[in-house]
């Protein structure tokens, strides 16, 4: 049963057995565990590159040509990477460990 009282498929609870992911990556260079390796770092790639876009706000750069928008974007990771390395020193060193409130959040750096 599911949430709203509905019965389950048989063929739905097979599909839930296995991990269906479609790839670009060619088959006759990348078997199943290499792409699911390079898919499982991804996975884990993506929340790092949201946090520092919040912390950044990398949400829209002003574009007037294409050095100044790349000079600008390589500014705020510069500075996104140096908070999340004062960040995580600062928790390592801190006398009471790794307790922050709950109600603490990192205010964007620009």
């Amino acid at each position: 049963m599911t949430k709203k009282g509905r019965q389950l498929k048989p063929y739905t609870l097979e599909y839930a057995k296995h991990l269906i992911l479609f790839t670009t990556f060619p088959v006759t260079e990348f078997g199943a565990v290499e792409v699911l390796e390079w898919y499982r770092f991804q996975r884990q790639v993506e929340p790092v590159f949201k946090r520092f876009k919040s912390l950044a706000r990398l949400g829209h750069l002003p574009k007037l040509d294409d050095d100044s928008a790349k000079a600008r974007l390589f500014g705020m990771l510069f500075v996104a990477l140096l908070v999340e390395n004062l960040i995580t020193h600062a928790r390592s060193t801190s006398p009471w460990g790794d307790r922050l409130a709950a109600s603490e959040s990192i205010q964007p750096v620009v």
